[in-house]
């Protein structure tokens, strides 16, 4: 029972003094999608001793638009690294990488991509590549989550992505 006491009140308290990322100044690209989503994966998972998680996740990017190629409206993608991480905070930075599938059958590929974040909102930039999203996972889950058997899997937005296609 305690520990799902613990797990409730670090829920109540990590959403007013988790401060939102800031997304850094970064080149656009020439492809913008929004309202997209992405399921992540830890492995091991988030707790609160700082260790190294591998971090895999697939989503959609939702709806895309771009003047050089208007044929791609949508796309999915695959994002994996391994990162320094720790609950409820920071996850991150670390490296990973993302592949796009484009809905027109094309693909983008972008390696060295730096990921920051923790348990409410990430950042992932790279190159010409900008993502951002916020966790939509339930708060007191992802707390009882920290404290019992570790946080091995989120649900996130994506906010905004801008890369170049390629």
């Amino acid at each position: 029972m305690r520990p799902l006491l613990c797990a409730a009140a670090l829920a109540l308290t990590l959403a007013p003094t988790l401060a939102p990322l800031q997304p850094a100044a970064a080149d656009t690209g020439d492809i913008t999608c929004h309202g997209g989503s992405l399921n992540l994966t830890y492995d091991p998972g988030l707790t609160y001793r700082k260790t190294t998680t591998w971090m895999a996740g697939t989503g959609n990017l939702g709806v895309c638009s771009s003047a050089r190629h208007p044929a791609i409206t949508g796309g999915s993608i695959r994002v994996e690294g391994n990162l320094t991480t720790q609950c409820p905070g920071p996850i991150g930075p670390g490296y990973a990488r993302i592949a796009i599938t484009w809905n027109d059958g094309t693909k983008t590929t972008i390696n060295q991509v730096l990921h920051r974040g923790d348990l409410t909102s990430y950042t992932v930039e790279g190159g010409t590549a900008h993502l951002t999203g916020r966790t939509t996972s339930n708060l007191i889950d992802l707390g009882a989550g920290c404290v019992l058997n570790g946080v091995t899997q989120t649900t996130a937005t994506i906010d905004t992505l801008t890369t170049d296609h390629g």
